[in-house]
């Protein structure tokens, strides 16, 4: 664990009080930390480690300066579009903040259509790209001469000189606290995203605010595992990036290893880790102090902290739980919580304030619930090009001034900590990430067959706590409902993967209340489907190793009945990463299955295809022995 002295240099803010920009924060760490490691990207599937200095990692982001310097981007919105695992990823946006611009980033896994939906919104002037994600890019119609691959960049080591030229910018003209800085898409209840717009003062705060609270330093390596596409990754980011700390990537195969995943933290010598709770509940993990001892500081949000999850993972070290709305710049409201303490979310961070009020905007008492709304530095410019819904959750209290109403049911505590209770609206967290359940049945009412839909996200009993979007639609002939499959199919061309409902079931009718709104509390529970569900005439098991890997299938996803063996564990069982982590966990606990890993059940998808892929390994490990 890094010492005090190593981790708080000069002030509390890291010598960044005076900063107005993230370029001058990062410009400021170059100069103390040069040779110190930025990103690390560990190997993955054969491909080596990748890392970057902080000076390589500055010259590099003035190459990117450089290149957008054609394109006249100060002021407007230039797009990202790279894989996580690459430095190359970190670097250009850097570059565009240090050439005046605001970025937004897109995920390799959006579907075109919300691709091309983001790039016309935010008039995007220029998108830095790989090989791969610029042909994606040709073909959604944005024009190739406007695409700067990170490919044709010079491919040597960056000199001293670029790397002062990057510092040069920062001080050049570093640009004043109002510049925005990013613009990150969320859902919108008509289904299309909506383009929040965050300034530099808003994210300075907020990372000057991190500094001084957690205490990190130089020997300190940060896990960053969130889609830069969503505002959760630039706290990771920058919870690094303002002391001298490393990145360490954590590639979404890992991130999703269930079991494998709290080996990777300790292999990588991680000592701050920023996940939501259903990916600490993944690992499975009996003892986390131990098998983690250097882990010091746990930093979650994006979803309900259950207890069990606190009761085992705060042990020995800080365990603080976050929250915060997009709109409100990634954290807003933070607060310890400890072994079989209360769980709550905390206070307001510096210079916000938390306004809990009724619905004619009036304080409630202490110990009422009311809606959390909330004033302060870190509130958004609003929403892009959509001056209406701005006016609308960012109002200006007579009282209060420009508050943003955040839809979420809070109670404050004596003791003035904050409780959450859950939405107001048809807004969820799920999986860490944000959905609009309206957005969500607007997309499945617009294809055929469909005459209603509700959706909602379901606790399943005896799950552990587990969640699971589902759906419930109203077919436009009951007689011939329309195929589940393509329905997942089709939203699945519009929407995020995260969005689209693992179960859809067919009802006659949608609930309402008696003044005739959807009642999505009366909504039916939606069962995994574990009958027949494979065209093929259902396959015994060739042997126990077959029926073993069905079992721990049915158990996973809270059936007593073993899973058909050639059903797709998520597409045709309903199945999701949290699911997938209990099985590999069950297998993993037999000794003719303990080889399985997360990666196994993501590829091959049945039970018959694990087994397999189990089997041959057994055989491979006894011709070993046998020569």
């Amino acid at each position: 664990m890094p010492d005090r002295e190593s981790r708080i240099e000069s002030d509390p803010s890291g010598g960044n009080s005076g900063a107005r920009t993230l370029v001058e924060i990062f410009a400021a760490t170059v100069a103390r930390h040069p040779g110190r490691i930025a990103v690390d990207v560990p190997p993955v599937a054969g491909r080596p480690r990748r890392t970057a200095t902080y000076a390589a990692l500055s010259g590099r982001a003035d190459l990117f300066r450089r290149a957008l310097e054609t394109f006249s981007p100060r002021g407007r919105i230039v797009a990202v579009f790279v894989p996580r695992e690459t430095p190359d990823l970190y670097a250009a946006e850097l570059g565009i903040f240090a050439a005046g611009a605001a970025y937004t980033a897109l995920d390799p896994a959006f579907p075109d259509e919300r691709l091309k939906f983001i790039l016309a919104d935010a008039d995007v002037a220029a998108c830095v790209a790989t090989t791969e994600t610029a042909a994606r890019l040709v073909a959604c119609g944005y024009p190739r001469s406007n695409i700067i691959a990170t490919d044709a960049l010079p491919e040597a080591a960056v000199d001293a000189g670029a790397a002062k030229a990057f510092d040069s910018a920062a001080t050049a003209r570093p640009g004043a606290g109002d510049d925005l800085a990013y613009v990150i898409y969320t859902s919108g209840t008509t289904g299309k995203p909506k383009g929040v717009l965050i300034e530099q003062r808003s994210i300075v705060g907020l990372v000057l605010s991190d500094v001084a609270e957690f205490g990190l330093g130089p020997d300190d390596r940060v896990a960053q595992g969130s889609s830069h596409a969503y505002d959760s990754s630039l706290e990771e980011t920058w919870l690094a990036f303002a002391v001298g700390a490393a990145v360490v990537v954590l590639d979404d195969e890992t991130a999703r290893a269930g079991p494998d995943l709290a080996t990777w933290l300790a292999e990588e010598d991680v000592t701050v880790f920023c996940p939501p709770p259903t990916q600490l509940r993944a690992t499975g993990c009996a003892d986390p102090l131990r098998a983690l001892p250097r882990l010091r500081l746990l930093y979650v949000g994006g979803e309900a902290l259950p207890q069990d999850v606190v009761d085992a993972w705060a042990v020995g070290r800080r365990l603080v739980n976050g929250y915060g709305p997009t709109e409100c710049t990634v954290t807003v409201v933070r607060g310890d919580v400890l072994p079989g303490g209360p769980i709550t979310i905390g206070r307001p961070t510096p210079g916000h304030e938390a306004h809990i009020l009724d619905p004619a905007g009036e304080p409630v008492v202490d110990g009422q619930a009311g809606e959390l709304c909330l004033s302060g530095p870190g509130l958004a410019r609003g929403y892009l090009g959509r001056p209406e819904l701005t006016a609308e959750k960012f109002p200006t209290h007579p009282r209060f001034g420009r508050i943003y109403r955040t839809g979420d049911a809070v109670v404050r505590r004596a003791d003035g900590r904050l409780e959450y209770h859950g939405r107001l609206d048809a807004q969820v967290k799920y999986r860490g990430y944000r959905i609009e359940l309206e957005a969500v049945e607007a997309a499945l009412v617009a294809l055929p067959g469909v005459r209603a839909a509700a959706a909602r996200v379901q606790d399943d009993a005896g799950d552990a706590g587990g969640q699971t979007l589902v759906a419930c639609v109203v077919p436009a002939d009951p007689a011939r409902p329309p195929d589940v499959a393509r329905l997942k199919a089709s939203l699945a061309m519009e929407m995020p993967a995260y969005a689209v409902p693992a179960r859809i079931a067919f009802v006659d009718a949608l609930p309402t209340s008696t003044g005739g709104k959807l009642d999505r509390k009366a909504l039916p529970y939606v069962a995994p489907v574990l009958a027949d569900v494979v065209a093929d005439a259902p396959v015994a098991p060739a042997d126990p190793l077959d029926a073993a890997v069905a079992a721990a299938f049915g158990t996973a996803l809270g059936r007593n009945a073993p899973a058909p063996l050639r059903a797709d564990f998520f597409h045709e069982l309903g199945g999701d990463s949290l699911r997938a982590a209990k099985a590999v966990s069950l297998l993993r606990s037999d000794a003719r299955t303990e080889s399985v890993a997360v990666r196994d059940l993501y590829e091959a998808r049945t039970a018959e295809g694990v087994a397999a892929r189990a089997r041959g390994r057994e055989r491979k490990r006894s011709a070993v022995l046998s020569d």
